[in-house]
């Protein structure tokens, strides 16, 4: 994380002003970072966020807050490769983690899209279609062109490798910020963190470490609906929103489903499925999706004649998209109407069905037969 990252987090607990401790730091230009960055602007690799009023540390690991409000074993990893005198004045001044209980489920949620992003890579493609076609959908869905964002403050909840996050920064010129529930975020800080205008953090929708009203625009793609409640997730993220901002969430709708008779059988196996693999330990549930490889390439080929792929899997990623099919503990579906409708309810006005021809044709009917909704505060 970047220094002056400090200022815009919170404690997921009480809300409360954290205080920054550097155990390890390193220069501007050791990290790639432009000369033109302010000077006083550092990237902190290890350290110690402190909450005063609650009596609670977070860690900065590789580059990475971790504020989650219940203990994992990175944390406590972490933890231990704090220099001996930096635990003995934490516990002196009374400072420990947080032991709160996760929300319903979360922890299953953290571990399974921790295993699906540890091995997907950086390249040309990114899920059904080029990269570069899904930042054109990525700005299709906000609605924003180059450098509208410019003085503004942007985060992207679900961020997985961070590419959107960074287009965000790069492209759209935003103080960008990315979050995400899994360790994908350490992957996203370390191939990114040349930028002092982008930070990761790793966080839950459920206690995010940001005061409310922070950000100009928050943009959620396929994440909120693996959460015990969308509804309750869109709600929180809503809070986040200034007032003239923006949210953005794509979720899965039914109407991907009611298109055809297999889909609704392939659906119907999905549900009965997921549950049981969702809960089998990570290399098992990788042996069960092993033999679909083939199956989901097949259908990435025939996508590209239907229109629904801009690209043929590769392996590895044929065994991503099954993971992401069949591993979630959560994947509920809604409709656009249904959504709407929380919107509204939380405030929210000029909502905006993105509509297919907003966006990358390899995308288009992703976002025509799911939720694709944008509204202003």
């Amino acid at each position: 994380m970047w220094t002056q990252a400090v200022e815009v987090l919170a404690c997921p607990r009480c809300r409360g002003k954290l205080t920054l401790r550097v155990i390890e730091e390193e220069d501007p230009a050791s990290s790639g970072a432009s000369a033109a960055a302010d000077p006083a602007r550092r990237w902190i690799e290890t350290g110690v966020l402190a909450c005063a009023p609650c009596h609670r540390v977070y860690a900065v690991h590789r580059g990475v807050p971790i504020l989650l409000t219940y203990q994992t074993r990175l944390t406590e990893h972490a933890a231990r490769a704090w220099p001996a005198e930096v635990r003995a004045a934490l516990v002196a001044e009374g400072l420990g983690f947080s032991s709160d209980p996760a929300p319903r489920g979360e922890k299953f949620v953290g571990a399974s899209f921790s295993t699906e992003w540890q091995t997907y890579e950086y390249g040309e493609t990114l899920w059904t279609a080029s990269t570069a076609d899904r930042i054109r959908t990525f700005r299709g869905e906000c609605g924003l062109t180059d450098g509208e964002l410019r003085g503004k403050r942007f985060c992207e909840i679900g961020c997985g490798l961070g590419i959107l996050t960074n287009e965000a920064a790069t492209g759209l010129g935003a103080e960008a910020w990315g979050m995400d529930l899994s360790t994908s975020v350490f992957r996203a800080a370390a191939r990114f963190k040349s930028n002092p205008n982008l930070n990761f953090v790793q966080a839950s929708i459920f206690s995010p470490p940001f005061a409310a009203q922070q950000f100009d625009f928050v943009y959620s793609h396929g994440v909120l609906h693996h959460t015990w409640s969308t509804r309750e997730a869109v709600g929180r993220a809503a809070q986040l929103v200034r007032p003239g901002g923006s949210l953005y969430v794509w979720l899965y709708g039914y109407d991907d489903v009611r298109i055809s008779l297999p889909r609704r059988f392939a659906f119907a196996l999905e549900a009965l499925s997921r549950p049981v693999i969702a809960r089998l330990p990570p290399r098992l549930a990788t042996a069960a999706l092993v033999p679909t490889i083939p199956v989901y390439q097949l259908a990435s080929l025939l996508g590209g004649r239907s229109g629904t792929h801009g690209a043929v899997y590769t392996a590895q990623q044929a065994l991503h998209a099954a993971r992401d099919r069949f591993t979630p503990l959560f994947a509920h579906r809604h409709e656009f109407s249904e959504v709407a409708a929380w919107y509204a309810d939380i405030g929210l006005k000029n909502i905006h069905k993105v509509a297919g021809e907003e966006v990358s044709p390899t995308w288009a009917l992703a976002i025509e037969r799911n939720v694709a909704i944008r509204g202003q505060r």
